[in-house]
C-alpha cells in the first residue's frame, strides 16, 4: 500500500554502517582473532621463557655436579682449580662462583661475596657493571666450606623482549588480517542481505513476480532465499486465485444485474426508477471493484507511455467544472508545463478524476478545490471540507471502507482505494495530509 504518512518511519530511514550485521560480524572475528593470538603468544612466551631457564638450571646443576666431583677428588685445592679454569674457559660472561671457607672468606670465584643460600636462589648483583640478576644454587661443603654457583639470566631477558616485540608484530598483523578478513565476510553479508532486501521492495511495490537470488547448493542465505521463494510462490498463486475469484462474480453478477435493470426500464413509477438507480450503483460498485482488480495485477504497466500530466488534469477540470459550480465552488488550477510520467493515461486520468470529485464533494459549499502540479512531479488535490482525521487516513484506502459509517451519504467507499492502486502501479507515494482547513492529497515520486 502506498505511503500515507508525511514522516518516514524507522524503517525508513538508512541503516548506519556501524549498526550492520557486517559491522559487528567484522568486530566479532576482530575480537575472537585478537583473543586467539593473544593466548598463542601468551603460551608461546610463557613455554620459551621456561624452557630457556630450565636450561640455565641444567647448566648450573652440571656445574654444580662437576665441581662437588673435584671435590671429592681433589678436596678444596683441586675445586678452587676446577673454579678458576671454569671461569678463565668462559666467554659469554654469564657464569659466576664463589667458595669461601670456613672463616667465610673468599677463596676462589669471580664473586667478591655472596649469600650463603641452602639450594636454589635469585640474586641481584648490584655490583656488576650492569645490573644483574642471578639464577644460583648453594652448598655447604665439607670443613666450613661453601660452594654458589650461578648464571646471569640476561640471556633469558633478552629472549623474551625478543619473543614481545615479535609478539607485537604478530599481534599487529594478527589485527590487520582479522580487520581485512572481517570486512571481506562482512560486505558479503551485506551484499547478500542488500540483494534480498530490494527483492522483497519490489514485493512490497506489488511485483509478486519478483524472486530472491539463490544459488544452486549455497549457503544459509541461498537456503532461506529458496523458502522465501517458495512462500512468494504461494502467496502470488493465492493472489492470482483471489483476483480472478473476484473477477468471476463481478463478470457472473454484472451481467443478471443489467438484465434486471433493462427490464425494470419498462415498469414505470417511482419504485422503478429507484430500482433502477440501486442497479447502477451496484454495477457501478462491481466496475470499480474490476478496474482495481485489473490494476493491481499489474496487467497494465506494459502500456505505459509519457504522460503529459498538464493535458490530464486540465481535461479532469474541465469534465468537473459543472460539479464544482453546483455547489458554488471554485475549481482552481496551479499546473507546472512539461512534466510528464511514464504511465497509462486513462487510469492516471481516473486517479485524478476520484480525487476531484471526493474534494468537490467533501469540500465546503462556496469554497476552494486547488488541483496543483509540479516537477518531480508531485500532484495536491486540497480542498477547505472537514477533512480526514489522523487516526482513520490509513483506512480510507481500504476498499468499502468509510467516514460514515452510516453509509447514509452517496459513494461505494471504492474511490480512494482505486486512487492507491492506480499511485502503486505508478511509482507514487500516497500522503494525506491536514490542509488546515481541508485535506490536502499529496502524490509525489517514491
Amino acid at each position: 500500500m502506498p505511503e500515507i504518512q508525511e514522516d518516514r518511519t524507522q524503517e525508513d530511514r538508512p541503516t548506519r554502517w556501524y549498526a550492520t550485521t557486517g559491522f559487528r560480524i567484522t568486530l566479532l572475528h576482530l575480537a575472537l582473532t585478537l583473543l586467539g593470538t593473544l593466548l598463542l603468544a601468551g603460551i608461546g612466551f610463557w613455554a620459551s621463557s621456561r624452557f630457556a631457564a630450565q636450561q640455565i638450571q641444567a647448566e648450573i646443576e652440571r656445574d654444580v655436579g662437576v665441581l662437588l666431583n673435584a671435590a671429592r677428588l681433589g678436596g678444596a685445592p683441586s675445586l678452587a682449580l676446577s673454579i678458576e679454569a671454569r671461569i678463565a674457559s668462559d666467554r659469554s660472561g654469564t657464569q659466576y662462583f664463589f667458595l669461601s671457607g670456613p672463616d667465610g672468606g673468599r677463596v676462589a670465584g669471580n664473586l667478591a661475596v655472596a649469600p650463603r643460600p641452602d639450594g636454589w636462589a635469585t640474586m641481584r648483583l648490584d655490583s656488576a657493571a650492569a645490573d644483574s640478576v642471578l639464577l644460583a644454587y648453594g652448598t655447604a661443603l665439607r670443613g666450613g666450606f661453601f660452594l654458589l654457583v650461578g648464571r646471569d639470566l640476561a640471556p633469558v631477558r633478552e629472549l623474551e623482549a625478543r619473543l614481545l616485540g615479535a609478539a607485537g608484530w604478530v599481534g599487529g598483523a594478527a589485527l590487520l588480517l582479522a580487520l581485512g578478513g572481517g570486512l571481506v565476510v562482512g560486505r558479503s553479508v551485506v551484499r547478500r542481505a542488500a540483494q534480498m532486501e530490494r527483492a522483497l521492495a519490489e514485493v512490497e511495490a506489488g511485483r509478486l513476480e519478483t524472486r530472491l537470488p539463490a544459488r544452486p547448493g549455497g549457503d544459509e542465505f541461498d537456503r532461506l532465499a529458496r523458502r522465501l521463494n517458495a512462500t512468494l510462490d504461494r502467496l502470488q498463486a493465492t493472489m492470482a486465485a483471489l483476483r480472478q475469484v473476484t473477477d468471476d462474480i463481478a463478470h457472473d453478477l454484472r451481467t443478471p444485474l443489467t438484465r434486471l435493470r433493462q427490464r425494470l426500464e419498462t415498469l414505470e413509477g417511482e419504485e422503478a426508477e429507484a430500482a433502477v438507480a440501486e442497479c447502477d450503483r451496484i454495477l457501478e460498485i462491481f466496475a470499480a471493484l474490476l478496474r482495481i482488480a485489473q490494476v493491481e495485477s499489474g496487467a497494465r504497466r506494459a502500456g505505459f507511455r509519457a504522460v503529459a500530466l498538464a493535458e490530464v488534469a486540465e481535461t479532469v477540470a474541465e469534465l468537473y467544472a459543472g460539479a464544482a459550480a453546483e455547489r458554488g465552488q471554485t475549481l482552481a488550477l496551479d499546473l507546472a508545463p512539461d512534466v510528464t510520467l511514464q504511465g497509462d493515461r486513462d487510469l492516471l486520468a481516473q486517479m485524478l478524476a476520484n480525487l476531484v470529485e471526493n474534494a468537490i464533494r467533501h469540500g465546503r459549499e462556496g469554497g476552494r478545490v486547488t488541483l496543483a502540479l509540479r516537477p518531480g512531479p508531485e500532484i495536491t488535490v486540497v480542498d477547505d471540507g472537514p477533512g480526514i482525521p489522523a487516526e482513520a487516513r490509513a483506512l480510507v484506502l481500504r476498499r468499502f471502507h468509510r467516514l460514515d459509517a452510516s453509509r447514509s451519504s452517496a459513494g461505494t467507499g471504492l474511490g480512494l482505494a482505486l486512487v492507491a492502486a492506480v499511485a502503486e502501479l505508478h511509482g507514487l507515494a500516497l500522503a494525506l495530509e491536514d490542509a488546515a482547513p481541508g485535506l490536502r492529497v499529496r502524490l509525489t515520486a517514491a
